[in-house]
């Protein structure tokens, strides 16, 4: 009954084609069936009567020119690019993105189309977020091209998913054609299990999806593909899947919002014990569903929502522009769970080289602290780990082995970038500058001879739990 309740509420209302504010009155006019107004938002009758959505956010700020510091500071933010361990700091090739430098938005009437040229770097975090996340005209955009033949951008709000009585995730984005190489994905993970740079396992990124996982993922092709598995590393574990026949394009070659990329369509997930249904918002306000039973049920009911943007080689297929994705109004249901923070890193540590470096090498960073919050934990990416020889000390205490989630299968050691979680004790920190000493530890004896002693971290960042 109370997931009829539910569906009957959400469904009741229908959110009309959002598109980009720089449409002037005439343009306006010729779309009306695509333009978006705002309607009271539907309570959710699986929380407390007085409760609506438990997280929302709509990006707001009308810059004069593409913004890092309008983005919301609640989110985390990360890049990862499949670098050589020589080349980690260095800078990469700018490449183009939506909008244009005084914030014009990508009419495709105007040629060239209103871009500017973006910088990207391993040095991001959610301090000094990289140029390829910015605010124009009240939304938010992810970006990322052909810069280091694997790219993911990764951003995700600091709130946990609670979906324990069914929910719903919204959100806007464009749905243009035209994306060879390039594709955006959503990713429900829970917190534990979190990987910034995850992508199916059959890419040459290093970090596959984690054990237990709810993927949508609208790929280059314009079509929805669902995944959901547990309890192994893609691509095992999969429990249930499904994916469109044919491209949104095919389905309705009409659609406005096949070529004009200012136009962003609502996606509406609902998640239910035994089954998950993915719908996006057709022209006329109504909606298209992709259906995937789960015979098995669900494998986690509380996660995180980790919105990701990949390039792979975009540029093999002629793609030399069209990097950008355009997100807006990201909600979703259920009670207030899982708020955390978090401090960052003052640098990246980048321990590697064209070659091994020496045993016993360290470098330290520093987190500001304003005060020592519950249950503390680091989290980041290291790179190319061996058991053993990742080793930590905070604040001049013994020295701690840090591992990633997983390595590399039949070994000790990890290519690539892997996240990783340390829990630690709140005893071991203090209020202000807190000092994080990582060296190189002896070489295991399992370790493949070709592999290079050395490793780096980035992304670095300590949570604190918030009281809910």
């Amino acid at each position: 009954m109370k997931h009829t309740l539910f569906l009957i509420a959400l469904t009741a209302v229908l959110l009309l084609t959002s598109c980009e504010s720089e449409l002037d009155v005439s343009q306006a006019a010729n779309a009306s069936e695509t333009h978006k107004v705002d309607l009271p938002i539907v309570m959710n009758p699986l929380t407390p009567a007085n409760a609506t959505w438990a997280f929302e956010e709509t990006f707001d700020g009308d810059p004069a020119a593409p913004s890092q510091a309008l983005l919301p500071r609640n989110f985390g933010y990360a890049v990862t690019h499949r670098t050589h361990p020589a080349v980690h700091i260095n800078p990469f090739e700018t490449y183009p993105a939506d909008h244009g430098h005084d914030c014009m938005g990508p009419d495709p009437a105007l040629s060239p189309l209103p871009q500017h040229d973006v910088s990207t770097s391993h040095l991001t975090n959610s301090t000094v977020p990289d140029e390829s996340f910015f605010i124009c005209k009240d939304h938010m955009m992810s970006s990322m091209g052909d810069v280091e033949g694997y790219s993911v951008t990764a951003f995700w709000p600091r709130q946990e998913f609670d979906f324990s009585y069914g929910g719903v995730l919204e959100f806007d984005v464009n749905i243009n054609d035209n994306h060879p190489r390039s594709w955006f994905e959503v990713m429900i993970v829970p917190r534990a299990e979190l990987k910034t740079g995850a992508a199916p396992w059959f890419l040459p990124i290093d970090e596959n999806y984690p054990k237990d996982r709810i993927v949508f993922k609208f790929d280059d092709q314009i079509k929805r593909y669902i995944q959901v598995g547990t309890g192994a590393i893609d691509p095992a574990g999969i429990t249930a899947e499904t994916a469109d026949l044919q491209s949104w394009s095919t389905t309705y070659p009409h659609d406005p919002a096949n070529d004009d990329r200012r136009i962003r369509r609502t996606m509406r997930v609902f998640i239910e014990g035994h089954q998950i249904t993915w719908s996006i918002e057709r022209a006329d306000g109504s909606f298209d569903n992709l259906v995937v039973p789960l015979p098995d049920g669900l494998p986690f009911t509380r996660g995180l929502v980790v919105f990701k943007t990949h390039a792979y080689t975009p540029e093999k297929e002629g793609n030399y522009s069209t990097y950008t994705f355009h997100w807006d109004n990201i909600r979703f249901s259920g009670p207030v769970v899982g708020r955390y923070e978090a401090f960052d890193a003052s640098d990246v540590v980048y321990l590697q080289a064209n070659g091994d470096r020496a045993i016993g090498e360290s470098q330290t960073v520093t987190i500001d602290l304003p005060h020592i919050g519950a249950e503390p934990v680091l989290f980041g990416q290291v790179h190319s780990p061996k058991q053993g020889q990742v080793l930590l000390s905070i604040n001049g205490g013994p020295q701690i082995v840090v591992n990633p989630y997983d390595y590399n299968p039949g070994t000790c050691s990890s290519t690539g970038w892997k996240s990783f979680q340390l829990p630690l004790d709140e005893g071991w920190l203090v209020p202000g500058t807190n000092t994080f000493t990582w060296t190189i530890g002896p070489r295991p004896s399992c370790a493949e001879n070709w592999l290079w002693d050395g490793f780096s971290i980035k992304g670095l960042e300590l949570n604190f739990e918030l009281e809910e």
